[in-house]
């Protein structure tokens, strides 16, 4: 899609652009302005400031669902999540996130009616063949899933399905091994592409979901399913899985700016918005990759990774105590050192005046004689 050469187009700016302003957020100072989930948090364990005054009070606000408006040059539709961290002590900065889902699928689609006639197909054999949504299969479909790990192959006959691509689709900052993306972006304004609000979540303090544990979510849903699928797994999924399993977990107020566009989610202009092939979600997602199994996943996750955010901080307290501690050693080195200069320069100073006098006293010797001998 065009989406990603707008991406990279954009991050090329962004480098080529004289540096943020002081007062804008710098939690993100050792990630880059394009990264994946997996690398901001293993960014943040490692940030020194981030981990003393960052960690735990740079909270989601605010999460607008957006998706990309129909276009010859990007008929994909595209859906992404915008993000808006605030921290809730200190400078109060406000920073974005988008969020993304990456698309690892090479097919190439010459126009309107290929697209098309590849939906069809896709919905001609989404329940039955691949899902198990049959009543026959279903129990049968469950038990084969539960068994196997979310990175087993798609079981398909589709020729279409059996050609998903192994190389994915990168720009820079994108490692190989990347399963989304998240573009850091100081102002709203900076977004790379067009885009409609189809709703928004906003988070108060008592459902407070901090960047941490945020971005882990994030995480657990990219690991899930980590091959891309067209039907079942791409940029609709993911935006809406992360976007559900937040609603169930907070509770937070939801609200369409546009009733109209609500209906857009997780639909395609070209088979009817809301209406037969909804993408990414209800039937067309299984158990295994469902909301509610990857909310069960992040929050069976929270304890060994709140252990692991207390260990880090531990660690930094350590860090900072044995520095001090350090410093009040070299501290009180140096004032030894500077007595003990003081006390050298004090007894040479004492040596000095006792050779001063003593010559003095010479000198007076030598002159009294002279005296002597002139009065005879």
């Amino acid at each position: 899609m065009m989406l990603w050469l707008s991406q990279l187009v954009h991050s090329f700016l962004r480098f080529i652009m004289p540096p943020r302003h002081p007062d804008e957020m710098r939690v993100f100072s050792r990630a880059k302005d394009v990264t994946n989930a997996s690398s901001l948090l293993s960014s943040l364990k490692e940030n020194y400031h981030f981990l003393d005054h960052g960690l735990g009070s740079i909270l989601v606000t605010k999460i607008d669902y957006c998706k990309c408006p129909f276009s010859q040059d990007s008929p994909g539709e595209h859906e992404f999540l915008l993000v808006t961290l605030k921290e809730s002590v200190g400078a109060r900065r406000t920073a974005f996130l988008m969020v993304d889902r990456l698309h690892d699928d090479l097919k190439k689609y010459t126009g309107v009616e290929e697209l098309r006639a590849d939906l069809a197909k896709h919905q001609s054999e989404e329940m039955n063949e691949i899902e198990g949504t049959n009543p026959n299969s279903s129990s049968s479909s469950s038990t084969s899933e539960s068994s196997t790990t979310p990175t087993t192959p798609w079981h398909t006959q589709s020729r279409t399905h059996r050609s998903i691509a192994k190389v994915k689709i990168t720009i820079k900052g994108d490692p190989s091994d990347a399963l989304d993306r998240l573009i850091i972006l100081p102002n709203r304004r900076d977004v790379p592409v067009q885009f409609d609000v189809l709703m928004t979540m906003e988070f108060t303090q008592s459902q407070k979901v901090t960047l941490e544990r945020f971005t882990h979510l994030l995480q657990t849903t990219s690991k899930n399913t980590p091959q891309y699928h067209l039907i079942f797994a791409q940029c609709y999924w993911y935006a809406y899985t992360i976007w559900r399993v937040l609603e169930m977990a907070t509770l937070p107020r939801v609200y369409a700016h546009n009733p109209e566009l609500a209906k857009r989610q997780c639909s395609h202009r070209l088979t009817g918005y809301g209406n037969r092939l909804v993408l990414g979600r209800g039937k067309s997602v299984n158990v295994m990759r469902s909301p509610e199994t990857i909310k069960v996943r992040w929050e069976s996750e929270k304890a060994t990774e709140d252990e692991e955010w207390a260990e880090l901080k531990q660690d930094l307290h350590e860090e900072a105590r044995r520095e001090a501690e350090e410093a009040r050693r070299e501290a009180e080195e140096a004032r030894h050192e500077a007595e003990e200069g003081r006390r050298q320069a004090e007894a040479a100073r004492q040596d000095a005046e006792t050779r001063l006098r003593e010559l003095e006293r010479r000198l007076e010797g030598f002159e009294h004689p002279a005296r002597s001998a002139n009065a005879v």
